[in-house]
């Protein structure tokens, strides 16, 4: 499964016409599926992208949205549905942004939840049911205290975070599977003891006894 296959379902996606920039004449227009956000864009990590390009989709206000690839970023590491390539983009001739807060961010605000990838936030706001706000939050906790904690193996920061995600992706079903998640979070919660015992510290443990359901 690709990375637009996995997050695509959730998210939503837009069809991104990509003119290649005038230095690449033997690379043709092409289409593809991508999570667009509000400055950057995520493609599958295949998509042949560079900055420079021309990108376009239909904008909801009416007409077509058409920005230039300034900087490109290829994750290309795990599991091939965590693997892509994070555009961010500027209207005209604007210089590149610099791209900061590398990591996945899940973000709870009130009944909704934002996921960012690598720095770049999903802005479609997802909704969660009410009684699974408080769980998701803690997720999002969780997953923040693996990523930054030194010392835990690569393939858990991974399981960790595919886990998060499920569990995210239950929570807004209009009527959660509990079993599905109760099933998940002892994953997440082997993985965020790993961090304690890795030197996480107290914030770690109050977590750890959080993610029961």
């Amino acid at each position: 499964m690709s990375f637009i296959q996995m997050f695509g379902g959730t998210f939503g996606t837009k069809r991104v016409l990509v003119t290649p920039r005038p230095e690449s004449p033997s690379r043709s227009i092409a289409e593809f599926d991508a999570l667009v956000q509000a400055d950057s864009v995520d493609f599958n990590v295949d998509t042949p992208i560079y900055e420079g390009d021309l990108l376009e989709w239909d904008d909801p206000r009416g007409g077509q949205k058409r920005v230039r690839a300034s900087e490109v970023q290829v994750f290309d590491a795990g599991n091939m549905n965590l693997r892509h390539i994070s555009v961010k983009w500027a209207n005209g001739a604007q210089a590149p942004t610099p791209s900061t807060n590398p990591g996945h961010t899940i973000v709870v605000n009130g009944n909704n939840v934002n996921i960012a990838f690598e720095g770049s936030t999903i802005t479609q706001q997802v909704p969660i049911q009410t009684e699974y706000a408080a769980l998701v939050d803690v997720v999002g906790r969780a997953l923040a205290c693996i990523e930054q904690t030194a010392g835990i193996d690569a393939d858990e920061i991974e399981v960790a975070h595919e886990t998060a995600i499920a569990v995210i992706e239950e929570s807004t079903k209009p009527a959660p599977d509990a079993k599905t998640i109760k099933r998940l979070l002892p994953t997440l919660r082997g993985v965020l003891t790993s961090a304690v015992n890795a030197g996480a510290g107290a914030a770690a443990s109050q977590l750890v006894s959080q993610l029961i359901t």
